[in-house]
């Protein structure tokens, strides 16, 4: 795993024991693996998500949103699938969004 790869992961909700596959981006990988929840719900302009403009490229289905604020930890037992890498546009775009 790199950093800015989207996978197919078991997500374990906030507030319960119920888990959902959702997909992630990989921000870290060492001892454990930091990731960004996605989501492809638009909640318009919301300064805590992220809009991935080349979705397409990446392998989603849908247009997707990167969830700043919801930074989780997953164990490599977690990942199902990887989907694909964040076009390197979406990386800069990214990368600009959260050093502000």
């Amino acid at each position: 795993m790199t950093r800015y790869e989207i996978w197919w992961a078991r997500v374990k909700y906030e507030y319960s024991t119920e888990i959902k596959e959702r997909p992630v981006m990989i921000w870290n990988d060492s001892a454990y693996i930091i990731a960004y929840k996605l989501t492809t719900t638009d909640r318009g302009d919301n300064t805590e998500e992220f809009k991935i403009e080349h979705w397409k490229e990446v392998g989603l289905p849908k247009e997707t949103f990167i969830r700043i604020t919801k930074v989780i930890r997953l164990e490599k037992a977690d990942l199902i699938k990887k989907i694909g890498k964040l076009d390197y546009r979406d990386q800069l775009r990214f990368n600009l969004r959260i050093i502000r």
